[in-house]
């Protein structure tokens, strides 16, 4: 039989305090730091999705209008069925044909961010592309955050008035 030792039992099987300040001192460092970087991501995300299908809308009446050798009509719209005549982007879009079937919707954008042409013309609410591609106006889309504050991030649909369409980036911060 073996005698007893008096040496003490070391445990190795948990956390010493010092261990467990320095987790909880990482945890908070983390908790402070990923939130805005979050906020960020979500911004571009959204608008980078937003001004997307935009420039995927003016592809498409471009290419309707060519294919179908018809006129073809990218304009704002409120109920996803007719053109609104007046109001920004934001408020939802369709892609209709001459004969008014409608080719694309697309609802309203999440309230927050704004989408609006740039171009002072009454008009800029409607964009019309005939069977040769040719767009009916030149436009710039600004798609940007509106609130709860004026974001840093912008993108535009550039449409020149031969009717090519581009996606740009922009620092701004001016969402108007």
């Amino acid at each position: 039989m073996k005698a007893p030792s008096n040496s003490p039992k070391i445990n190795n099987g948990g956390f010493t305090l010092i261990e467990m300040m320095i987790v909880i001192v990482i945890v908070a460092a983390v908790l402070v730091l990923v939130p805005p970087g979050m906020a960020q991501l979500s911004l571009s995300t959204n608008l980078k999705s937003y001004s997307h299908e935009m420039l995927s809308s003016v592809y498409l009446a471009r290419s309707e209008a060519i294919k179908r050798n018809t006129p073809v009509t990218l304009c704002v719209s409120t109920d996803g069925a007719t053109c609104a005549g007046t109001g920004d982007w934001e408020e939802g879009w369709i892609v209709m044909a001459a004969d008014g079937t409608v080719i694309k919707t697309n609802p309203s954008i999440t309230p927050g961010f704004r989408m609006t042409s740039d171009a002072a013309d009454p008009a800029s609410h409607t964009m019309v592309f005939q069977p040769s591609g040719v767009a009916s106006t030149s436009s710039n889309i600004t798609v940007c955050r509106k609130l709860p504050e004026v974001g840093n991030q912008e993108r535009q649909v550039r449409v020149t008035a031969t009717g090519k369409a581009r996606l740009t980036t922009l620092t701004t911060g001016t969402c108007a």
